[in-house]
């Protein structure tokens, strides 16, 4: 089968590639879409310690069962795969802390997800495979990896209807925060960014929309919630500077969420007296479980999340250096990776 091989920083192709076996309780997928997440686009840039080349990226995989030695699925079957998945037995798990899992990425798709057939091992078939109803397109599916872990975030505030939630970054995962925030609950969103692409589609999405290049976005926050500040605060870019802004600008008794991982070796500056004195409050989410997987899918089959605003851009495999180069650009939204098009396929959508 075909696959995409990174081999190392800026370097892609697609080569012929085994066709992984199955053992008992796996099921091998047809991959009919496989989104490019902004880990990929980090490892394309620079590696990742968790990359060792050769090796297959990509994890937002949605498509058919081809092959299966589960009694849970039959072929023919539409499924999202969740890509890891918590043990269930740990200390951290049995506290309901499954994304510490130690052992959270040692059951994963093999051999990633920019390929055209994916073995599911056991533990993802059984606990982390959910059928896609068949009213739903494979555009709409593909969003549940990103949009789980935009849950797994959301679940971790205290929001409350009429509260005012400032998303600082207008990337795919900040404009799926502004509509997972939406969808918890009644608050009055603001996101601020610096891409003009990405900004239009946020005025669609959010009720305040701040360019950052051209606004001051401290004192825009202000104006729109009247000089207290937001209730809660997801910082979805990997910048010292806007976590930093953040608490600045977070109200006393707010939240300050850090999303996604920084540069090795940074360091925050706080001022210790915004968390004794004005009782803020600031951590972080990673990744997401299996009911925020099936409960992201469950969104967006219902509308209640719509996929209408994010995916950009189709890719063949042959074009994933393209994809993956755009990214870095920060040009579109989300693109996404369909092995099954024709050679030289880039399509806006």
């Amino acid at each position: 089968m075909r696959g995409v091989m990174f081999y190392e920083p800026g370097k892609v192709k697609v080569e012929n590639i085994p066709e992984p076996t199955l053992e008992e309780g796996d099921i091998k997928i047809q991959v009919e879409l496989s989104g490019i997440c902004g880990s990929d686009i980090k490892t394309y840039r620079r590696g990742t310690p968790y990359t060792i080349p050769p090796a297959v990226l990509g994890h937002e995989v949605v498509g058919s069962v081809i092959e299966t030695r589960s009694v849970k699925w039959q072929v023919g079957d539409r499924v999202a795969v969740a890509h890891y998945i918590p043990c269930g037995s740990c200390s951290s798990c049995l506290a309901g802390n499954g994304t510490l899992c130690p052992d959270l990425f040692k059951r994963r798709i093999d051999p990633g997800g920019f390929v055209e057939k994916v073995r599911v091992p056991r533990d993802l078939a059984e606990r982390a495979t959910f059928k896609i109803s068949d009213r739903t397109n494979w555009e709409t599916a593909v969003l549940a990896e990103p949009l789980a872990c935009c849950i797994h975030a959301a679940r971790n505030l205290s929001l409350a209807p009429g509260n005012k939630v400032l998303i600082i970054g207008d990337g795919p995962m900040g404009l799926l925060h502004v509509e997972t925030v939406k969808a918890f609950s009644g608050v009055e969103v603001i996101l601020s960014g610096m891409t003009p692409q990405r900004l239009k589609a946020a005025q669609k999405l959010a009720h305040h929309v701040i360019d950052a290049k051209n606004e001051n976005v401290v004192q825009r926050v202000k104006e729109i919630t009247g000089g207290e500040g937001p209730h809660h605060i997801i910082v979805a870019v990997p910048s010292i500077e806007a976590a930093e802004q953040a608490l600045e600008m977070v109200r006393p008794g707010g939240e300050v969420l850090l999303f996604g991982g920084f540069p090795k070796d940074c360091c925050l500056k706080v001022d210790p007296n915004k968390f004794h004195y004005d009782e803020v409050k600031l951590f972080g989410t990673a990744g997401s479980l299996p009911q925020e997987f099936k409960m992201a899918l469950d969104f967006l089959e219902s509308g209640k999340v719509s996929q209408e605003h994010f995916i950009t851009h189709i890719y063949s495999m042959d074009k994933a250096g393209i994809a993956l180069e755009r990214g870095m650009k920060q040009e579109g939204i989300k693109a996404v990776i369909q092995p099954s098009a024709p050679e030289g396929t880039i399509r806006e959508l």
